[in-house]
């Protein structure tokens, strides 16, 4: 049996400022489409984060329909499970969407009652979903499923409850048992820009024993695509969702099931349809670099602050997204006041002549002119005296 994993869509998703839906448009049409029709694959499953926010927008969700009904004409089964990102908005249709073998779980009634996958070759495996939930909507479903109450005496956490949730059917396991969760194990690598899963201010980070009668487990939520202790496979993001993951690969799992066993993983990797790039750099060289369409944060390496450094560098890098400084500092023209000297009966003394002085001399690179300087005095003067006439 031949499984595609792929988690960590984020439809949706916007980038400093940047919606990426048309990137993400074009990741499907020109890469993972034709994978499909390259590899023929008996099932994809997809372990969550399909939506990036939990009010998507009208272009998200024709985006996510648009997808379910391509997959629907490759006649390729699909399983999703929701992610802390998700919204239930895409769960609405998922008892028709369910009629053609486009299944999307958002509870836990098919963690007890695991899915049978059989393929055209006979070839047989057993599907345990356990979407994310937050904290009272597990404790919900589980007190449904186990008929009893928590709460009336201990202090459950979310982990406590998963385990009870797994001891139900720990003896009674069908096997191959594949676990597909979304959330984050101990041998994690995380890079950055996935949000914790939280419960009452704790991250919730399961340890893999927990998990081990089952014979593979495909997760979500980290972003980094991965493989732990063998059994363990997390698909990562489809993109580079921060400037920290540009520098690993994209792609998702081609795993083959053979007489129960699992006899082949493979990394595929698959091009962003668009280049994450950080450059460092002075101010003064970066203005005279080449044109660069990438995707860019800049990072300066100036010891004072650029007069609007982020405008003037678009000139040259068009789709610059993010800048900061190297170093923290304040403006040069600033003295910087401990709070002892910014008290209610002091205050501090400004030399307005020597500030325009010097921020002259930033911005024009040079002494400022006598008979300029004079002018700006006349009305500085005046100035004073208006706010003086004012208060009295």
């Amino acid at each position: 049996m031949i499984i595609l994993h792929t988690s960590d869509w984020h439809l949706g998703k916007i980038f400093f400022g940047k919606k990426l839906t048309e990137e993400q448009a074009i990741f499907f049409e020109k890469n993972f489409f034709p994978l499909l029709k390259d590899i023929k694959p008996d099932l994809i499953i997809v372990t969550g984060d399909i939506i990036d926010r939990p009010n998507p927008d009208y272009e998200t969700q024709r985006l996510f329909c648009e997808i379910l009904l391509k997959l629907f004409k490759e006649k390729i089964p699909c399983i999703f499970i929701l992610g802390n990102h998700d919204s239930k908005r895409i769960t609405l249709f998922k008892e028709f969407l369910k009629y053609n073998n486009l299944i999307i779980i958002d509870d836990l009634s098919y963690f007890t009652n695991p899915i049978p996958w059989e393929n055209e070759k006979g070839e047989k495996i057993y599907l345990y979903p356990l979407p994310y939930l937050s904290f009272y909507e597990f404790k919900e479903n589980l007190e449904n499923l186990c008929k009893k109450t928590f709460f009336q005496k201990n202090q459950f956490t979310l982990k406590d409850l998963v385990e009870i949730l797994i001891n139900l059917k720990e003896n009674f396991l069908l096997k191959p048992a594949i676990l597909l969760g979304h959330f984050a194990i101990e041998e994690g690598i995380f890079c950055g820009e996935e949000f914790p899963l939280t419960i009452i201010g704790n991250e919730e980070i399961f340890p893999l024993i927990l998990f081990e009668n089952f014979d593979v487990l495909l997760l979500g939520h980290l972003h980094r695509i991965q493989k732990i202790k063998e059994k363990v496979f997390y698909a990562g993001s489809i993109l580079p969702y921060s400037f920290e993951e540009a520098k690993f690969k994209k792609g998702m799992w081609l795993l083959e099931i053979k007489n129960g066993i699992l006899i082949k993983d493979e990394n595929i990797f698959l091009d962003p349809p668009m280049k994450l790039k950080t450059i460092k750099g002075y101010f003064k060289d970066l203005i005279k670099s080449p044109p660069d369409n990438a995707y860019l944060k800049v990072i300066l390496q100036d010891k004072e602050p650029v007069l609007h450094p982020f405008e003037r560098l678009k000139s040259i890098f068009p789709n610059l997204l993010a800048l900061e400084y190297e170093e923290k500092h304040t403006s040069f023209y600033f003295k910087d006041f401990s709070m002892e000297e910014i008290s209610s009966n002091s205050k501090i003394e400004i030399n307005e002549e020597k500030l325009f002085k010097d921020f002259y001399k930033y911005v024009e690179e040079k002494e400022i002119e006598e008979k300029l300087f004079h002018i700006f005095k006349k009305y500085l003067k005046e100035f004073k005296e208006e706010n003086m006439e004012k208060e009295v």
